[in-house]
């Protein structure tokens, strides 16, 4: 029988005391804890009379315990006690005794793009931990810690381990540390940098993927060949943009030409031009709630077949949708030129052989067979059905929470989802059925016949442009923030406080020491990044390991860091996305840049870590890391020697199945917390 996970919700949590820790100073070759020497009585008198001292106030020392539990404290009145969930007192003080011999080790975490809260990557770490922790009796606790200057918040999980047989394992505390960057970008980037961002990427990436990619690496030069996957993703998601550019301006251009006084063949089509959008963004939207039901309602671990057909229901649909976005914006394109199609084919040569005149001619056939009426009003149920089940799903999820069941897999929001996945395709299969059948098989009562009004294509054409530009802007725009170093941008104090952000926290973790114990805190920690956040703590950790070599090694940087986990990362992305390659021989610029990364230099100097990268098919964001490892270490043939323990272990997490929120599908699953704590646990 399966050990029944840690519910979070049903842990007791204890507020712990405060407690302060020095640090050994990161430019020392050798740290050294020794008190200075006291001076004599007579310095002490000359230093005196030298100079007139105001008396310091004198330190004083904690005498009251923390603990409340005998104290005399206000009680929840007897009608309250429903309200509030009282502390455990009855087990603090034994957990406390136990947990002053446990082995200490340090987790610290940064999170990836996108509008983070504070605490918030510590939350989904320690439920993680919990969830893939079954059957074992642990102590969650929560602390501030004070580093030599750094004030930081931890969690801190005393863990009783048993082993597979049975017998008592090695007991040990885990004390989870985050850094918080999300405000450095907060209204930082534009939809314009988007824009340029994704057009760089896009082209360079083509560039590159038509030739090898070479890269400065452990004191040589690696050839790889680039896959054309990435550079493919980025410009259509350009293309994407562009042609929802394209639709917003024709909507905007055939409000304004109801005036009458200018675009009088717009004006014409206004109802036509309002319901082929609306039918865009029927399938758009509903496409939409279909990832958003799919990803809180999948069960977090699924069978091979649940999972393709997950996969193939949502990759078609995307499809479909990205299809339907450039056909809308293609045909409004064409009909908003037609002016100059006729002219400029008529110039060219006769209209009736004329292809840019076919075009016209095709595209006014098109418009004229518009069922405007019946689309709008089809269109129109169809997305107010998707927002129904979405508010539903939403309402569910929250009233699930609140009486601490399991969200994940849970029956009604299943069936949500498979109304959603029946909406959307109603709405991409309804449309093409009353196009074709010029509206006559679709007719509503009069009663309804307010949902035929084009006016209803605004708040939905708002909400959904909205949405996009809050997703590119507040996600592509962090990426396009830290990664485009490679040319002078706005953006570079901003990276400079991202990484000194990730750096304090870091170094305090690495440099910690209790009083009068010269030895570290943590004999091993282990670094965590998500997504943009994998790259930041990549580099983090390539400054400290430098950093303690110039040192003399004094803070073991490379030793202590048992770990690097990595999961949804872009590295293997931006190191060819946005790297120019030279044509000199010599390749300096290259090799300068692989000087600043130790990972890169040596691996018995450096990568006595073991490094864990988990990634998803689905993710369009991340993927196996190929560049950080000597040619075939990652891609080895039969007969080639065994591939060393410091290589790179890419781990596919199949339980991320949903197409595009599989990159945030990671943090629900099991898979990134088992190889944690494989590396990090006794």
């Amino acid at each position: 029988m399966a050990s029944k996970p840690n519910n979070p919700a049903t842990l007791k949590y204890e507020i712990a005391e405060p407690q302060a820790y020095d640090a050994f100073p990161l430019a020392q070759p050798k740290p050294s804890v020794t008190a200075p020497p006291k001076p004599s009585a007579a310095e002490v008198s000359e230093r005196a009379g030298a100079r007139p001292q105001t008396p310091a106030p004198p330190a004083k020392a904690h005498t009251e315990d923390w603990s409340d539990a005998a104290k005399s404290r206000p009680q929840v009145s007897p009608g309250a006690k429903d309200l509030f969930d009282p502390p455990d007192d009855s087990t603090d003080k034994s957990i406390r005794a136990e947990s002053v011999g446990r082995e200490k080790r340090a987790v610290w975490i940064v999170h990836g793009m996108g509008q983070q809260v504070p605490f918030e990557t510590l939350d989904s770490l320690t439920n993680g931990l919990l969830d893939a922790l079954p059957g074992q009796r642990i102590k969650p606790r929560l602390r501030t810690a004070k580093i030599g200057d750094q004030v930081l918040q931890r969690v801190e999980l005393d863990i009783d381990g048993t082993e597979s047989d049975g017998t008592p394992a090695k007991n040990y505390e885990l004390h989870l540390y985050e850094s918080y960057w999300a405000p450095k970008t907060e209204g930082v980037a534009k939809l314009t940098d988007v824009a340029g961002f994704l057009w760089d990427g896009g082209s360079r990436g083509i560039l590159n993927s038509a030739k090898k990619f070479k890269r400065a690496m452990f004191g040589g030069m690696a050839q790889f060949s680039v896959p054309v996957r990435t550079p493919f993703w980025l410009c259509l998601a350009l293309l994407v943009l562009a042609a929802l550019t394209v639709i917003n301006g024709v909507i905007l251009l055939a409000a304004a030409s109801q005036s009458g006084l200018f675009l009088q063949r717009i004006q014409l089509h206004w109802d036509k031009l309002a319901a082929l959008t609306s039918c865009m963004l029927a399938v758009a939207i509903s496409f939409g709630a279909l990832l958003f039901i799919s990803d809180i309602s999948k069960p977090q671990e699924l069978s091979a077949f649940s999972r393709r057909l997950i996969e193939f229901c949502c990759w078609t649909a995307l499809a479909i949708t990205i299809l339907s976005i450039l056909k809308t914006a293609a045909l409004m394109a064409i009909i908003t030129h037609s002016d100059w199609l006729k002219n400029y084919g008529t110039t060219m040569a006769a209209p009736s052989t004329s292809w840019l005149a076919g075009i016209r001619s095709w595209a006014e056939k098109l418009f004229e067979g518009i069922p405007a009426p019946q689309l709008q009003s089809f269109a129109t149920i169809a997305i107010l059905a998707a927002g129904v089940l979405v508010a539903t799903a939403m309402f569910t999820r929250a009233l699930l929470r609140s009486s601490e069941e399991v969200v994940q897999g849970h029956g009604a929001l299943l069936i949500l989802s498979v109304l959603t996945f029946l909406v959307n395709i109603a709405a991409i299969a309804g449309c093409i059925w009353i196009w074709c059948n010029g509206g006559s098989n679709w007719q509503l009562p009069r009663r309804l016949s307010f949902l035929q009004s084009p006016l209803w294509v605004w708040p939905f054409l708002i909400a959904f442009s909205a949405k996009v530009r809050e997703l590119m802007v507040q996600y592509v725009g962090d990426v396009a923030i830290y990664v485009t170093s490679n040319k002078l941008d706005r953006f570079d104090e901003v990276r400079s406080k991202i990484k000194e952000t990730a750096r304090t926290v870091a170094s305090a973790v690495f440099t910690a020491y209790e009083s009068g114990e010269p030895k570290f805190l943590y004999d091993k920690i282990a670094v965590v990044g998500h997504s943009l956040g994998s790259v930041i703590a990549y580099d983090t950790l390539n400054r400290l390991m430098l950093e303690d070599w110039l040192s003399g090694g004094a803070l073991q940087v490379a030793e202590r860091t048992a770990t690097l986990v990595t999961f949804g990362s872009p590295l293997n992305k931006t190191a060819f996305l946005f790297t120019i390659q030279g044509t000199d021989s010599m390749h300096i610029r290259e090799r300068l840049a692989s000087t600043v990364q130790p990972l890169l230099i040596s691996y018995p100097k450096f990568r006595k870590l073991k490094w864990i990268n988990i990634y998803s098919g689905n993710d369009i964001i991340s993927g196996k890391l190929k560049f950080y490892d000597l040619p075939g270490f990652q891609d080895p043939k039969p007969g080639d020697p065994p591939v060393p323990d410091s290589a790179i272990k890419n781990v596919k997490d199949r339980d991320a199945a949903v197409p595009l929120v599989a990159h945030l599908a990671y943090w629900k699953n099991k898979t990134v917390w088992k190889e944690l704590l494989a590396q990090i646990a006794p």
